[in-house]
């Protein structure tokens, strides 16, 4: 293998967190959001005149817009490329005293940024029909095409301009700063595993462990150090789900938009599609149910939540993977599919775009960022050398592909939301998973994959809904005033026991404080896209016999058309297929079923 990297190297934006050119790029972006302010003050007039544009006064709107946009793109490039540098800095290092110093500086320049443009934003809302099609005409604006049209579909959710402000202002301190307390929290807290203090993320890892008894400290230990902080969280619930309550309350002077039509909204997807495949994977959970009941079988135990990430025997007597080894492991895996993709792979721990070598006050979780300009994605992780750790890579890696592809795309087309993001990170997942099955020779070989198969079944059918159902139960009771953190833990309980039913011994009830995905401010129900992301991307993955040597084609641009579509023009695009009928994803669910299948064909040989 070629010298690969496990830590990032962002030298070629900003020497560290306390380089000096940090300030001089926020000066010079307080310049140019104050120059975009101005450019957007005649929009503001045009609002409050409620007059629609005449065909002879296109011409010079046309060119406000145009101005307006360009310069608001290339604000935006230089204002993304250094939030996402500083949040690389705390996701190895939440201590880092002057990234933590710089990120509430940036988040409050990208709320005046906002605030700079929100005339802008409102007026291509709210004029008039004919001039969007004109607009949308122009050479440099037809980027907007579909992110107007769809964002002008919840005109009725608008307020003034002056109270669009005075929300996007408030939140900075208000929405987001307790997302921030979380966060800081995650990457700061410590617990105890067999007399040993480690991170969260340390100990995430060790949830993997093929020992018991350390998956059992580790769980534990997670859990008391969360418990220790249990009354903060519930507050960071409380206030984050209470601030989007009261903005919907404000936002109905025409129309009560309910919280998963605005979440559908976000996500690109009829709440059709939604209902439709919740529906239907709650119809099947028993899939997910067996796969749990089989590893518990081969393990000989009656699993808890500690031993949801529990590896197959085989693997007590592994020595895991090196990063180096899971790089190879995982390109080789692309490869097959398709060259470019492999290469891609490579590439990226060559380049020093991977961060993934366990530290201190590192984060826990992994997730997939990209600079502006130049267009780099940029991957996080904690590598420790379990093949969990290594489908993790190829979850992101698969990530970091769908923006590679779209790199010549301009901006306004890239931007792909949640459903259709995930649909690319679990495809790379089904490659390495399929790749690894191949090439198996032993019965202990295929059981390690196929249980990996199973656990993948386990999260998605079963977690993932648990979480969906919790969600539900917060926003529903947060209608009705605080919610203690004893409440909350009943919540989580009887979520769980709504999926997993008795195929566990016990339940998470600390998980809405320990899964960080309950605790992002900028996006509610987080986590029912993985479900789509998954059944989804089996999906597609079943086409490719189909469509032989043309597939690579067809999932290339259909990822390039994610920014673009609502999931559903997606699938009909390209797949003549209908995601708002159970049917599509029963079909997912069948190719589920047989993987869970192949795990129980293959437990026994272990028991």
């Amino acid at each position: 293998m070629p010298n690969l990297q496990q830590t990032w190297d962002n030298s070629c934006f900003y020497t560290g967190s306390d380089d000096p050119q940090i300030a001089i790029t926020v000066d010079r972006l307080k310049t140019e959001i104050n120059t975009l302010s101005v450019l957007c003050s005649s929009f503001a007039q045009q609002i409050e005149a409620a007059e629609p544009i005449a065909p002879d006064q296109f011409e010079g709107w046309l060119a406000q817009v145009r101005s307006a946009h360009q310069q608001r793109t290339a604000t935006a490039k230089q204002l993304g490329n250094l939030r996402t540098f500083i949040s690389s800095i705390l996701s190895v290092d939440s201590r880092d005293a002057s990234a933590s110093r710089w990120k509430p500086t940036l988040q409050q320049l990208g709320a005046e940024m906002s605030q700079a443009t929100k005339a802008l934003d409102i007026f291509l809302l709210r004029v008039n029909d004919d001039f969007i099609q004109a607009l949308v005409a122009d050479p440099v604006l037809e980027e907007l095409s579909f992110s107007l049209q769809h964002q002008r579909q919840l005109n009725d959710q608008l307020l003034s301009l002056a109270e669009e402000k005075l929300i996007t202002g408030l939140a900075v301190n208000g929405l987001q700063g307790w997302g921030n307390l979380y966060t800081e929290l995650s990457g700061t807290l410590h617990c105890s595993v067999a007399g040993d203090s480690v991170g969260l993320a340390k100990a995430f890892n060790l949830l993997s462990s093929p020992d018991r008894t350390t998956r059992s400290e580790a769980w534990h230990g997670v859990n008391a150090a969360w418990e220790s902080r249990a009354d903060t969280v519930a507050a960071i619930l409380n206030a984050i789900n209470g601030w989007r309550l009261e903005e919907t309350k404000q936002r109905s002077h025409h129309r009560t938009l309910h919280y998963l039509d605005k979440s559908c909204h976000q996500s690109r997807i009829d709440r059709a599609t939604l209902d439709a495949m919740m529906d239907t994977t709650y119809q099947r959970r028993a899939i997910g149910q067996r796969a749990l009941t089989a590893m518990g079988n081969v393990l000989d135990i009656q699993p808890a939540p500690w031993d949801l990430f529990a590896p197959p025997p085989t693997d007590s007597q592994s020595q895991g993977f090196t990063f180096a080894e899971a790089v190879d492991l995982v390109a080789k895996a692309f490869s097959q599919f398709n060259p470019a993709m492999g290469d891609f792979a490579i590439m990226m721990a060559e380049k020093g775009w991977i961060d993934a070598q366990p530290t201190l006050n590192r984060a826990t979780g992994a997730y997939c960022a990209s600079f502006a300009e130049p267009k780099e994605p940029r991957i996080f992780m904690t590598f420790e050398g379990s093949m969990n750790n290594v489908l993790t890579l190829a979850h992101e890696l698969g990530h970091a592909w769908h923006n590679w592809v779209m790199q010549d795309l301009p901006r306004y087309k890239t931007f792909y939301p949640m459903t259709l993001a995930e649909t690319a990170s679990i495809f790379g997942e089904t490659l390495v998973r399929d790749a690894l099955f191949e090439q198996a020779s032993t019965p202990e070989q295929k059981l390690k994959i196929a249980w990996e198969e199973g656990a993948a079944a386990i999260t998605f059918l079963l977690n993932i809904p648990a979480r969906f159902t919790f969600e539900q139960k917060l926003v529903e009771a947060r209608k009705q005033g605080f919610i203690i953190a004893d409440t909350l833990k009943t919540m989580m309980r009887d979520s769980w026991q709504y999926w997993y039913e008795d195929s566990l011994m016990s339940y998470d009830e600390m998980f809405w404080a320990s899964k960080l995905h309950f605790s992002i401010a900028e996006l509610g129900f987080y986590n029912y896209p993985y479900l789509f992301g998954y059944l989804f991307s089996l999906g597609i993955y079943a086409q490719k016999e189909h469509y032989g040597s043309a597939f690579n084609d067809l999932y290339t641009t259909l990822l390039r058309d994610t920014g673009s579509m609502t999931a559903e023009e997606v699938v009909q695009r390209h797949l003549q297929q209908d995601i708002r009928q159970p049917q599509f994803w029963q079909t997912s669910l069948d190719i589920v079923d047989r993987a869970v299948s192949r795990l129980e064909s293959l437990a026994p040989l272990n028991t």
